[in-house]
């Protein structure tokens, strides 16, 4: 039985695959410093993880396949994912 929350990850995923890999990196630093959690984002997440992955970009220095930590903006050199540093303020 398919759930809500399985129709927004599919959802999720459909859109992702359909992203240039710079949008995927904007998707990612949409949600850094957002402390609000709800289910939907947890699959919103999950399926941009999973982006990640699929397309072979190493995500390493933001997390695993278990966890991704949304602390720092991200960019991308290559197929690596990368830490940028906090704007000056």
């Amino acid at each position: 039985m398919t759930t809500e929350l399985d129709r927004y990850y599919q959802d999720f995923r459909q859109r992702f695959s359909q992203m240039s890999e710079e949008e995927l990196i904007e998707a990612f630093n949409r949600e850094v410093g957002n402390p609000g959690w709800v289910s939907v984002r947890g699959e919103y997440l999950f399926a941009l993880q999973e982006e990640f992955g699929r397309r072979e970009i190493d995500f390493s220095a933001i997390g695993d396949e278990t966890r991704m930590s949304l602390a720092n903006k991200i960019g991308l050199s290559e197929k690596t994912i990368i830490v940028l540093p906090p704007p000056e303020e």
